[in-house]
């Protein structure tokens, strides 16, 4: 599981991540980057649960899918992940409910869109609605208004909070929050540019141990 807060509005996208996955034993294994970004598709995808189906998404999508923006993208997408997600290992389903997410500027409909693909419910498509989504949920009374600095304060909330769950359904949140940033640009005479930025916004105080957890994990399977 992951750290996922989106922002999503009609001329950009705001997203933060955090970078550790969890292994086996619920041991801290490595850092990694949740975010993708894809240019061809002025898109990103992020995901939660299995960190392996988001990657063989990824791979899907750079390498065998044809679409111009993701609004035409969603159609192929539901099968295609219940073929990926059903050739899984039995044992890999039953451990993760996973969720892909795009979000992307849409030429059709000249705005930017989401879209949400859970294990849940088969990957149906479930168009986002505009506003604040945060994974782990969060409760609390700090609003997503400033980006990043608000969206890794509730990150950092969101730490404290699955701390002190116990292992099961806790989320572990740790490493670096990335911070990605997709916008709408508009200059005078020329069509709208997509700029995306990321940024290494913010690093958890316990980064330094945390590594060291990692690297025993991994000398150790």
């Amino acid at each position: 599981m992951t750290v996922i807060n989106i922002a999503l509005t009609e001329d950009g996208v705001f997203v933060v991540a955090d970078t550790l996955v969890g292994v086996s034993g619920n041991r801290p294994g490595f850092f990694t980057s949740k975010i993708h970004v894809m240019p061809h598709l002025n898109a990103l995808v992020c995901g939660s649960g299995s960190l392996d189906l988001t990657l063989d998404w990824c791979r899907d999508l750079l390498g065998s899918l044809h679409a111009p923006h993701i609004g035409m993208l969603d159609e192929f997408v539901p099968p295609r992940l219940r073929y990926l997600y059903d050739h899984r290992p039995e044992d890999g389903r039953q451990a993760h409910a996973s969720t892909i997410y795009h979000l992307g500027f849409d030429d059709a409909e000249d705005r930017f869109v989401g879209f949400a693909y859970r294990s849940r419910n088969r990957f149906v498509s479930e168009r986002l609605q505009y506003g604040t989504l945060t994974q782990p949920g969060y409760g609390g009374g700090h609003r997503l208004s400033v980006f990043p600095d608000d969206f890794v304060e509730v990150s950092r909330k969101q730490r404290i909070i699955q701390d002190e769950q116990s292992c099961d359904p806790r989320v572990f949140i740790g490493g670096h929050i990335i911070a990605c940033r997709m916008q709408r640009e508009h200059k005078d005479g020329e069509p709208p540019a997509i700029t995306t930025t990321l940024t290494r916004a913010f690093q958890f105080e316990d980064y330094e141990q945390t590594f060291l957890d990692c690297a025993g994990s991994l000398a150790n399977p």
